[in-house]
């Protein structure tokens, strides 16, 4: 049950946005750090997932920016859902 909390933790204090204009990634409870990208400057979404990740729909996504990029955004849920909705924005292609 232990091993579990900091697993819990992070997924509690982690907020992935996908808005018409931009990206939004914040983390932390206590300490705050928040990341954003402009729709306009996405060029591509990687995702990657393991076997054990397809089975339970987690991956590891990386949005790449013109000049910049989201660190790696991992062990995030529905990772395909997540590119398509960043993709399919017309400033996200």
């Amino acid at each position: 049950m232990i091993l579990f909390i900091p697993a819990w933790m992070r997924r509690l204090g982690t907020e992935i946005a996908v808005t018409d204009r931009r990206i939004i990634l914040k983390r932390g409870l206590i300490q705050r750090h928040t990341i954003e990208i402009n729709m306009d400057k996405v060029e591509s979404v990687d995702v990657d997932q393991s076997i054990l990740g397809r089975i339970l729909d987690y991956g590891t996504v990386t949005v790449h920016g013109t000049g910049t990029g989201i660190e790696p955004l991992r062990n995030v849920s529905a990772p395909i859902a997540l590119r398509n909705a960043v993709m399919v924005h017309p400033r996200g292609r």
